[in-house]
């Protein structure tokens, strides 16, 4: 069977890997801001993954390079490069993404010259996908013109319509506004104001804006003003900000003389700041609202808003049937109807001059805007316009969707009323828009179907505009006063879920200096359909953006589990879902209910299909039937493991029940892509999850289930060349690119016994190859891992005297263990009797290999853990490891001399470390092959006789000991030596580099144990292994 460039250590991981993460920064694809999506994949990673899966494993690698842009500063801006002699491996091949997501996969087919076929579940996602795959390819560039009037268009009549144009001033890009809660101490409105921040903006030079809001009391009312220091003392660099304390200081006499003459010409007043010498200190207040403690301070009377019961009765204490929390009670009974608990008010005006902020208080005058709009909000429902998304939220919670259905329950509640009424205006304006360009196309002779689907593209684009914009205008939004960005909105799903916010932003729609309008969300469509539509123009040389005429593309709204397209795929790449990712189904229901009214008509009472009719309505008999929420008819069809959606359950059962039922569907969908796959086609996954849990589920899902043959791991987006184990924290958890093949030939069994010979045997062979090739850390640890994996999935079942292993044992007690002595033994060239034995040491020295100085998380420890036969524990007991963070968020790191940073090579701050960890020097008693290790590498420090006697000293007692702790010192030392010199050679490794240049580098990115490792050995001559 013939392998392919994927499979083949030559494949380059690291510049894939650098240029994936620059498109993860600044770097990121123009249409990645068409509007938020959870996950999306960088466009130069998926390029490399399929056109090597799709070349033969000989191919040049530089020639690949150029293919796939990796020479170029920012691949994805290129169109791929295709010599005429490769034509053959990429014209009329089919590629298959079952879980295509935000469209990253088979956009980057389609670049390639391949048939694509791309499909999602949800109709969000799926109208998305049309947007991104098919609309650019069909229709070209004309689109960007058109997309880009009809958008202005709209804003024009958005600033025209008097309903809506009353409710905004033309000079005001944004308004925060906040809820009010009716005090029951002193029966009078007090806002809950999470943040008094309004700017807070600094450089490398210092702050460059400053300001913040202050409430004062005014007769029973609380009233707003504007702090801004900047308008008050000029140049705010300076100033010194504790953001704990809630402190601004300026130090010097301008500062107190400027301060004092605002006082006087009535800017601030004598209690806004205080004078101590020379230095001016405000004061930002408080915030008066904390989740956590659940509790709201009347800004009035000063008392503590605590709990409530059924009847809105409060008390200040918990006691039973009064867990709610009373400003959640009293936002719940406004969305009921109920306003005396609960309303809207808007407390500072943003406006934007000469590329600077201008805040001014909200008056009254702005708060009876809302309010009027609030008037018009019940007309509507009143009269049950269908344009307003009256749906019900899914009535559960959990991770991502946290208790907003408890406080909100409708869609229509999540936006304050004019909001509302500027959205439901826009889903008019769209409609209009779409029978527009369709009258249009058909005048210039088009034909129906044609004009009927330019017009939904039209459409389309300008409804991501209307979604992005929501994204951005909802009261779950909020203000970020640190954001170097002239516009400082916190969208919606700024956590990845939508969770309350006491300072949300309402944004002016027509409003052209706030990137967070309408108009300005518009120009991020622009871009898009810009970039798109140049993805797939012709170019002027022979390149695959020729082929690109010719391909097709099918977008298909499907459920990967029962996938059945009558047709096999040379290559299936695909991202399959996650056992905890966010709930996607109930979350981009925030997108459904308006891009279903969008793209819908109205017949004043109902929604009528128009465009994407399949994707909002559902046939039942002859008739066609609204789809009211994908929670309701999505939510379980959804691959992940969410117990919330088994209402009839709780606590343990329900969620062995979620469990259950993500493996079998992800099963399924393996069993239905193996369907879909030619014999000798490639199956590749990308899985960010790396905890042992997750890869027993793929594994299960793919050996098992699916029948398939695992071939290759490639981590994506992970390190880079430059440097061998990145500086700062680490996460296992990053893209796993796995590649599976149908086994040639009918699996048969095997017995444990014999499998684990040749586990250990492919795992040394494998790491050796691969270190040759200079993989290191994850790229090592992943590559050595697939080929272990490839051993154990070209049988069909792995036996044990006592009958079947499960996958999860087959993975925990043979592949990690075998994975981690294979690198080690690799290393070590150590043929047998290897003399790292301890499971403490091997632990010590598999973590320093692959992870350096890194931080790891706890499901990210687990896998050395098993792999090793030790427990975190254990380690801290035994000074291996430390666990740093909090309690609630555990991590864990070596405890090596490292956390000393460059003090680690001074004798006597490292006499101190050993005594910290319980080290005497010169009376130790070593717990393991670690502490003495530590041990030797202080004494080298002080020279090498004194280093010979303590040697001799130790092995009277503990002769096992300093033998592995030598062992470890040259393993660990001439491991990095080897892997920092092949970085620094000059001519690509053929000249040595200079010892000088390693140790600088080895000292740059921290790797101070690794100095001392090498003095120690040095110091003994070698070392003894």
């Amino acid at each position: 069977m013939e392998r392919r460039f994927i499979e083949s250590p030559r494949f380059p991981i690291w510049e894939v890997n650098e240029k994936s993460l620059k498109e993860k920064g600044p770097a990121r694809p123009p249409y990645w801001e068409m509007v938020f999506y959870w996950t999306r994949k960088p466009l130069v990673g998926a390029r490399a993954v399929i056109a090597g899966a799709l070349l033969p494993e000989d191919i040049d690698e530089n020639r690949f390079k150029t293919l796939i842009d990796l020479n170029e500063k920012t691949p994805h801006r290129a169109n791929p490069k295709i010599p005429a002699e490769w034509e053959k491996y990429f014209r009329g091949k089919k590629l298959l993404d079952p879980f295509a997501g935000f469209g990253s996969i088979p956009l980057e087919g389609l670049r390639l010259g391949l048939d694509v076929t791309a499909v999602e579940l949800l109709p969000t996602t799926y109208v998305f996908l049309k947007a991104v795959l098919d609309y650019p390819k069909k229709f070209g560039k004309p689109l960007v013109k058109d997309v880009e009037r009809w958008g202005n268009w709209i804003t024009e009549q958005l600033k025209n319509n008097p309903e809506i144009r009353e409710l905004y001033d033309d000079d005001v890009a944004v308004y925060i506004g906040t809820w009010e809660v009716k005090c029951p101490h002193c029966d009078r409105w007090t806002p809950a104001i999470g943040n008094y921040w309004l700017a807070r903006v600094k450089d490398g030079k210092g702050y460059k804006r400053l300001a913040y809001m202050k409430p004062e009391r005014d007769g029973d009312e609380v009233r707003i003003r504007v702090i801004d220091l900047n308008e008050i003392l000029g140049d705010v660099s300076k100033a010194k900000v504790d953001t704990k304390a809630g402190e601004i200081t300026f130090e010097g006499e301008v500062y107190v003389r400027k301060a004092r003459e605002a006082v006087k010409s009535g800017k601030l007043k004598e209690g806004d700041f205080k004078v101590e010498g020379e230095k001016v200190i405000f004061k930002v207040p408080e915030a008066n609202i904390s989740n956590q403690q659940k509790q709201l301070r009347c800004l009035l009377c000063g008392n503590a808003i605590k709990y409530a019961d059924k009847s809105g009765r409060h008390y200040t204490e918990r006691v039973k049937g009064t867990n709610e929390f009373y400003v959640k009670f009293a936002l719940k009974k406004y969305h009921e109807g109920d306003e005396s608990f609960a309303r809207q008010r808007l407390l500072v005006k943003v406006k934007v001059k000469d590329r600077d902020l201008i805040f001014e208080p909200a008056g009254k005058e702005d708060n009876e805007r809302l309010w009027k709009a609030k008037e018009k909000v019940k007309e509507l429902l009143e009269r049950k316009d269908p344009d307003v998304p009256t749906e019900k939220m899914q009535p559960y919670g959990g991770a991502t969707l946290g208790d907003i259905y408890k406080v909100f329950m409708s869609w229509n509640n999540l936006f304050n009323p004019r909001q509302l009424l500027t959205l439901i205006k826009i889903v008019k304006l769209i409609r209009e828009v779409g029978k527009r360009v369709e009258e249009e196309k058909l005048r210039e002779g088009w034909s129906d179907e044609k004009a009927f689907e330019y017009a939904e593209a039209v459409a389309t684009y300008l409804t991501a505009t209307l979604v992005h914009f929501a994204d951005y205008n909802s009261v779950t939004t909020g203000w970020h006063s640190g954001f170097w960005g002239l516009i400082k909105v916190v969208h919606t799903f700024t956590s990845r879920g939508i969770t309350m916010n006491w300072n949300w932003s309402d944004v002016t729609p027509f409003n052209r200096n706030s990137g967070a309008s309408f108009w300005g969300m518009h120009k991020y469509t622009i871009r898009s359909v810009e970039y798109l539509t140049a993805t797939f123009a012709p170019s002027g040389q022979k390149t695959l953006t020729d082929l690109v005429r010719d391909n097709t593309v099918k977008v298909l709204q499907g459920d990967a589990t029962s996938l059945n397209l009558g047709e096999k795929f040379d290559v299936i790449v695909t991202d399959p879902p996650y056992a905890d990712d966010v709930a996607y189904t109930e979350l981009s229901d925030f997108y459904y209910v308006w891009l279903k009214r969008a793209l819908s008509d109205s017949d004043g009472r109902n929604l009528v299909p128009r465009f994407h009719r399949t994707a909002f309505f559902k046939k039942i008999g002859p008739k066609l039937v609204e789809i009211k929420t994908q929670w309701q008819e999505f939510a379980k069809k959804e691959i992940s493991m969410y117990p919330a959606r088994f209402g009839n359950k709780s606590g343990k059962e329900a969620k062995e029940i979620a469990q259950q039922h993500f493996e079998n569907l992800f099963s399924q969908a393996f069993v239905a892509m193996r369907n879909h796959l030619k014999d000798d086609g490639l199956l590749v996954t990308y899985y960010a999850h790396t905890d042992p849990e997750s890869w027993a589920n793929l594994i299960e899902a793919g050996w098992r289930r699916a029948k398939l043959q695992i071939t290759r791991a490639v981590p994506i987006g992970t390190e880079s060349k430059t440097s061998i184990v990145s500086r700062g924290k680490m996460s296992l958890d990053t893209s796993i690119v796995a590649v599976w093949r149908k086994p040639a030939g009918e699996r048969k069994s095997v017995q444990i016994s014999a499998l684990k010979t040749e586990m250990e045997r492919k795992a040394k062979e494998s790491a050796k190859e691969f270190i040759r090739y200079g993989y290191a850390g994850l790229d090592l640890l992943y590559g050595v891992m697939a080929a272990v994996l490839e051993e154990v999935t070209k049988y069909g079942e792995v036996l044990s005297p006592k009958g079947p292993l499960p996958t999860e044992e087959v993975l925990n007690d043979y592949v990690y263990p075998a994975t981690i002595r294979g690198i080690i033994e690799a290393i070590a060239e150590v043929e047998e009797g290897q003399r790292i034995t301890s499971n403490e040491a091997v632990f010590y020295t598999a973590y320093k290999v692959l992870f350096g100085n890194k931080t790891l998380k706890p499901n990210d420890i687990i896998l050395l853990n098993l792999a090793t036969f030790t427990e975190p524990n254990g380690l801290i007991r035994g000074g291996v490891l430390k666990q740093t963070g909090s309690a609630s968020k555990k991590e864990f790191t070596l405890y090596t001399p490292d956390l000393l940073g460059k003090k680690a090579l001074d004798a006597k701050e490292l006499q101190k470390f050993l005594y910290e960890k319980g080290l005497n020097p010169l009376e130790p008693e070593p717990r393991n092959a670690i502490d003495v290790l530590q041990l030797l590498e202080y004494h080298a420090l002080l020279g090498k006789s004194r280093l010979e006697e303590v040697i001799e000293k130790l092995r009277r007692k503990w002769s096992a000991e300093v033998e592995e702790a030598l062992n470890i010192a040259k393993l660990v030392s001439e491991y990095y030596t080897a892997v920092y010199g092949q970085l620094l050679s000059p001519l690509g490794g053929r000249i040595k580099a200079d010892e000088r240049d390693i140790e600088k580098e080895l000292e740059k990115d921290g790797h101070f144990e690794v100095l001392l490792m090498r003095r120690l050995v040095r110091s003994v001559g070698g070392g003894m292994l």
